[in-house]
């Protein structure tokens, strides 16, 4: 029985030697950097959900959200894309084994990438083409303009841009006339 639990022993301390010196050899030099691992958390548009995104990671990995862990699925360049509905969590990306780098990873919320809300939403109705509102936005762009026009030089009056705008006769005669009065106005110090 002592020669059964000595072979055992000296047996273990072989493999183990091995392995621990197949890690040795393996493992990156002292000098060799590790690439970092880094996880964003990015809101879509109007903030209806997040999309989570990931680069550095060897697979396998779960995600975890504070309440719950799920799989993620780590391509073979070590990134990862997810999108979750649960917008106002905190992400961290976990290890699966014990040899991983970066246990854990915090994911960093950053800039929406969504598109920009309206500003006036009760003006969502569409402007008729030569009604009063038609033709006091063609005023107050004319106006705008005019006066732009005027503060990079007297020489030049300015001119309507009408090749990517639909926009009635009477909204342009409207920016026309309030253009050249604010040119004019500006130009002439009154």
């Amino acid at each position: 029985m002592y020669r059964t639990t000595r072979r055992a022993v000296v047996a273990s301390l072989l493999v183990s030697s091995v392995v621990c010196g197949g890690a040795v050899a393996v493992a990156p030099a002292a000098g060799a950097a590790v690439p970092a691992a880094s996880c964003t958390v990015t809101p879509g548009p109007n903030d209806t959900y997040v999309t989570i995104t990931g680069e550095g990671f060897t697979g396998p990995r779960k995600l975890n959200d504070g309440e719950s862990t799920v799989d993620l699925a780590i391509g073979p360049d070590g990134t990862f894309r997810v999108q979750r509905f649960q917008k106002n969590v905190d992400y961290t990306v976990l290890a699966v084994n014990e040899d991983q780098n970066f246990v854990f990873v915090n994911c960093k919320r950053v800039g929406s990438a969504a598109t920009p809300k309206p500003q006036n939403p009760q003006n969502t109705t569409p402007v008729q083409p030569g009604s009063r509102r038609d033709v006091a936005q063609g005023r107050a762009a004319g106006t705008l303009a005019g006066t732009a026009a005027a503060k990079k030089s007297c020489e030049t009056k300015p001119v309507a841009d009408k090749s990517g705008q639909q926009h009635s006769n009477a909204y342009w005669q409207a920016w026309t006339q309030a253009a050249n009065n604010a040119f004019n106005r500006v130009c002439k110090g009154g």
